[in-house]
């Protein structure tokens, strides 16, 4: 566990992903900033190192978030956490061009996360893109929930064999696609073709939008494929994660037809 200063070790079970105190994590942004999955600050950041740690976390696009000093304790494990923890991954990220140079499938399937906020929702997809046997789940630098341990746990230990990718730029990541002939869709509850009429089977991205905001339109512009989940019930729409499992299954209901 790093520290620095008065921080102290924590005793709780997040103690090997958590680092806390302002030194330690100015000294983590510095040496091991791949690391650092998010940083949560308490809500007064007037302290010049909680200012400096804030503006280098934006500098290197790495998420931030405000906390109540109950929560940093929580998670430290310790009142003397300076107002300021760490969150560590605990999870290897491949880059696009590693799973693009050894795909699972001949027609690779990849999922795209763009920016999804519940950690839940995150490890369900995840859970499911293995259920499938999809190539890859890919999030976005510095956007969505960071990969904790509530995502470990939703994930039902699917994380362990899903590969998982970080890029900077959606859209450069859809640009790149299309130039290695994948077809990227995407769902919309008032696209008029079914997700059952797309033609699953070739190279395909699936990009999933955040809650309640969907995809950012630069990345939906260069969707090749909009399509609809129906439904006959009063609901208008399903949770992100449960319809993204209806589309992974009828992908793979195609590619195993």
């Amino acid at each position: 566990m790093e520290k620095s200063g008065n921080a102290g070790t924590p005793d709780n079970k997040q103690s090997e992903q958590i680092v806390y105190g302002r030194n330690a994590v100015i000294e983590l942004l510095q040496q091991k900033p791949g690391s650092v999955e998010k940083i949560y600050l308490q809500f007064n950041t007037s302290h010049p190192k909680l200012k400096e740690i804030l503006i280098t976390a934006r500098r290197l696009k790495i998420p931030t978030g405000k906390a109540r000093m109950e929560k940093l304790t929580e998670l430290a494990g310790t009142a003397k956490n300076q107002g300021v923890c760490a969150l560590i991954t605990s999870v290897t990220y491949y880059s696009l061009d590693e799973v693009l140079a050894n795909p699972r499938n001949t027609a690779p399937l990849l999922v795209i996360l763009d920016g999804l906020e519940d950690p839940h929702n995150v490890g369900a997809i995840i859970r499911t893109a293995e259920a499938v046997a999809a190539d890859a789940v890919i999030m976005i630098e510095g956007k969505g929930a960071p990969v904790n341990a509530t995502v470990h746990k939703a994930s039902a230990g699917a994380l362990s064999h899903m590969r998982v990718c970080k890029v900077k730029s959606l859209v450069r990541c859809l640009d790149l696609l299309h130039d290695r002939g994948f077809s990227i869709a995407v769902a919309d509850m008032e696209a008029e073709v079914n997700h059952t009429d797309m033609d699953w089977t070739r190279p395909t991205a699936l990009v999933m939008g955040a809650e309640g905001t969907g995809i950012n339109p630069e990345a939906r512009k260069r969707c090749d494929s909009v399509v609809r989940i129906p439904m006959a019930g009063c609901v208008e729409s399903l949770n992100v994660s449960v319809a993204t499992g209806v589309l992974l299954f009828e992908a793979m209901r195609q590619r195993l037809g």
